[in-house]
């Protein structure tokens, strides 16, 4: 009876690693290696996948390509699926979120849409106060005469901003 219950409990943990190593090896060849090739439409479709991970991706990859207007819809996007009605988040978003909120700032700042840059930024720093380019970007911004205005006016002409 105990060399039974012995080969049962054996059995019971090596399945489980068994199982454990099928869902990595799942995981890796479904999701982690496709996002790792910018094969989004294919990591989507993964059981693991994380969608909001992906929309960050897709709109990292817009804004590279200086496609900013689908950057920052994609962006949006990625905060609807984190945030709630009610504006609550899980803390285990909370460094997602950062990053969303910096790219969106970026994303907004490029399009020259100033009060909706700063507003991003803020909120990035309310993620992460010392966010060190999020505090660059919003003082130069503000320093340059940005944030007012529908879309924010136009800094003083003559003064670019640096990009990071």
């Amino acid at each position: 009876m105990r060399t039974t219950a012995k080969f049962l409990g054996r059995l019971i943990v090596s399945l489980t690693i068994a199982c454990a190593f099928g869902y990595g090896f799942y995981g890796l060849f479904t999701y982690a290696l496709p996002m790792s090739k910018h094969n989004l439409t294919q990591a989507r479709t993964s059981y693991v996948a994380d969608e909001s991970e992906i929309l960050l991706n897709g709109a990292a990859a817009a804004y590279d390509d200086e496609r900013l207007a689908e950057s920052a819809k994609v962006l949006e996007m990625a905060l609807e699926k984190l945030i709630n009605r009610k504006g609550e988040y899980s803390a285990a978003q909370r460094a997602k979120l950062e990053r969303i909120f910096f790219l969106l700032g970026k994303t907004y700042h490029r399009m020259e849409m100033f009060d909706k840059a700063i507003q991003n930024y803020e909120d990035t720093l309310r993620m992460n106060p010392n966010h060190l380019p999020a505090k660059y970007n919003l003082e130069m911004i503000q320093m340059e005469g940005g944030g007012g205005g529908a879309g924010g006016k136009k800094p003083q002409s003559g003064k670019t901003q640096p990009k990071i």
